[in-house]
């Protein structure tokens, strides 16, 4: 028998076709697509999106654990998602990219064949370097991973699913020749899997990326406006860094605070007639200096 899953419990339907499979990975020039994407009268979703709403962190969990899991780690009694659920997760969207989407490739081609696919490309050492700087530092910062294996504070299912999400990507390898080759096999799929004329690959290095092969990909009429360019790698760093001092300071306060307090508690039980003699000594010092005005 099937368990029954948090999807099963989502009342949403599908609002529109999903048009665009951008399967990319993350820091390869999806920020800018998707402004282009905006443009262009798309609603995409990203991991943005998923953050405002909480609850659609434990459906996007429940997905890898239920889906793209080795067979002996996954749930026996919870069946993978398919296009039905898709549907639920993805219902308001019609463009889905970045993470943790793009992590279900084969899953997402499988489910909407008829939608066009994009991939973004970087160079894979700038790729690196801006993972390393960002949202690799959500599982490769001790304090990160602490709080995540401890599931305190509020950022818990967020580093839970990253995690997991490259474990299933690159079987967390963070840097190096795993991580490149996960990073290399993971388009390698994409490409195999749809069929030349669905396929589009922008390079995003390329200082001259404009809206002519996008446009005429996606059959839309060409913007007058320049092709919007942006990075994310000094704002998210800057957050990361500012979320960990925030945890630094829940540590203090939960943990050491309460730790003093106990210590302090268990020293005044165990030399009690110590204190005792010190308080009743220092309240005769005060009598005396009330009564003469000498400090005795």
């Amino acid at each position: 028998m099937t368990g029954r899953r948090l999807i099963d419990k989502v009342d949403r339907e599908r609002q529109k076709p999903m048009r665009i499979l951008v399967l990319s990975m993350p820091r390869t020039g999806t920020s800018t697509l998707c402004l282009a994407l905006r443009k262009l009268s798309y609603t995409p979703h990203q991991m943005r999106d998923v953050l405002s709403k909480p609850s659609e962190l434990n459906l996007w969990q429940e997905a890898i654990d239920t889906t793209l899991l080795p067979p002996k780690d996954r749930p026996s009694n919870r069946a993978p998602y398919g296009k039905p659920e898709f549907d639920k997760l993805l219902a308001d969207y019609d463009v889905v990219m970045d993470l943790p989407g793009c992590v279900f490739a084969k899953e997402l081609v499988a489910a909407y064949p008829d939608a066009k696919v994009i991939l973004t490309k970087r160079r894979y050492e700038d790729w690196e370097r801006s993972m390393r700087e960002s949202i690799w530092c959500l599982d490769t910062w001790r304090l990160f991973t602490l709080c995540r294996q401890l599931n305190i504070t509020q950022l818990a299912p967020l580093m839970r699913l990253v995690h997991s999400v490259f474990r299933v990507h690159s079987n967390n390898a963070y840097g190096g020749p795993a991580a490149q080759s996960a990073f290399e096999n993971h388009y390698d799929i994409v490409r195999s899997s749809v069929p030349t004329n669905q396929l589009l690959e922008l390079d995003m290095d390329d200082a001259d990326v404009s809206w002519l092969p996008l446009c005429t990909f996606l059959e839309k009429p060409v913007p007058k406006e320049p092709f919007p360019r942006t990075t994310e790698e000094k704002a998210m760093r800057s957050h990361l860094d500012r979320t960990w001092w925030g945890m630094v300071q829940y540590f203090l306060l939960m943990i050491l605070l309460p730790g003093s307090v106990v210590l302090g508690s268990f020293l005044l039980y165990t030399y009690a007639d110590e204190v005792r003699a010190f308080r009743d000594g220092y309240l005769m010092m005060a009598r005396t200096y009330i009564d003469t005005g000498k400090w005795e």
